[in-house]
């Protein structure tokens, strides 16, 4: 299974869940992977 890449700094995950929780915790970018335009 192809590993998720952060968008931001490169970092590989094992699931979409994990690199949503790691954007939350580090970039502070939520919403973003899910289609959640209202932060734009």
């Amino acid at each position: 299974m192809e590993k998720s890449k952060c968008p931001y700094c490169d970092s590989e995950f094992d699931s979409n869940e994990e690199l949503s929780k790691h954007i939350d915790r580090i970039h502070g970018d939520s919403g973003l992977l899910e289609g959640d335009s209202r932060k734009l």
